[in-house]
This record gives structure tokens, sequence and C-alpha cells, in this order.
């Protein structure tokens, strides 16, 4: 896991990520092609130009909100030393944000940018809150819509685990 930076700091990066995303996708734009033989291979390379950086860098937006979310609604949190996995790249072991005060774990956190809980995405969500459940602290789980906010809660009700599920998109302040 990495120490985040200033909350300045993360937002100038991603600022940075989305304008490089987004000068791939006026480059792409301005190809056109003219047939369907060569749109394909158009939208093929695309997608790999784009794709991982694009999940990547929305997992490392909803991270942001999520410390400034934790750091809003829990003054206390603002003390702590916080870690994460901004690119979700950490092991099985570690949460995509985590706080501590010294070597005690006070807050552990995933995220997840998937808009509705169907198919994968739901059995993602069962064993992220698995996994989430297993770790120290105060555990919450952040979700950018009403219908995942929904589901988590179910699946929490029926397990009974301990995690608070936030729904960041009702979450306007910006710290």
């Amino acid at each position: 896991m990495e120490v985040m930076r200033s909350l300045d700091d993360c937002k100038a990066k991603l600022w940075s990520d989305y304008l490089s995303l987004a000068n791939a996708l006026t480059q792409a734009a301005g190809k056109t092609a003219l047939s369907l033989e060569e749109a394909i291979p158009a939208l093929a390379s695309l997608r790999e130009g784009i794709y991982e950086s694009l999940n990547q860098t929305l997992h490392e937006y909803y991270a942001v909100r999520g410390l400034e979310w934790l750091l809003s609604a829990r003054p206390e949190f603002q003390a702590l030393e916080w870690h994460w996995n901004p690119r979700a790249t950490g092991t099985s072991l570690e949460p995509d944000i985590r706080g501590v005060a010294g070597t005690q774990v006070i807050v552990s956190a995933e995220v997840t940018t998937s808009p509705r809980p169907s198919g994968v995405i739901d059995s993602r969500m069962r064993a992220t809150l698995i996994k989430l459940s297993q770790m120290a602290g105060a555990k919450y789980y952040f979700v950018t819509s009403p219908q995942m906010a929904q589901r988590a809660n179910t699946k929490l009700a029926k397990a009974k685990y301990r995690i608070e599920v936030v729904d960041l998109s009702t979450f306007k302040q910006i710290l």
C-alpha cells in the first residue's frame, strides 16, 4: 500500500489522468472509419488504449471521495495516517483505503465503481464484503449508486457483518 498524499495532490494526479484519457478519446474520435472492417479494429485499439486506465482512474477518484467522506463524517479520523491502493492493485489482504495510528489499523475501506449489482458484479460484491469483514478497524464499503448501496446492505444484513455502506453519489461536500 502507498501512503496517501494530500487530497490536493491526489486530485491533481486525477486531473492529469483525465486529460490523458480525454486526449486519447479525442484522437480516436477524429478518425473516421469508412467500413466495418476499419471500424472494429479502431474500436479494439481504443479499448486497448483506455479501458484499464479508465477503470483505474474511476476507482482512484472514488477512493479519494471515500477519504473525503471519512474525514468529513468522522472528524476523529483526521489525525490518522492514510494508506491506499489507488489503482486497485493491492493484495487480497489489503483494503483499498486504510487509516492507521502508529501500527494499529483504525479504518479499512473498499471501493466499487460499478453502478449496478448485476451478474458478476453481484458476485464480486459478496467476495469484497467477505474480505472486508475480516479486516481490522471500522469497516466501510463505498459505492456509487443507490442500487449498489441497497444490494450491499441486503447482503450485510444477511451475513451480519459490521460494515457501513456509504453511497458516494449522495455526498456533495468537497474538502
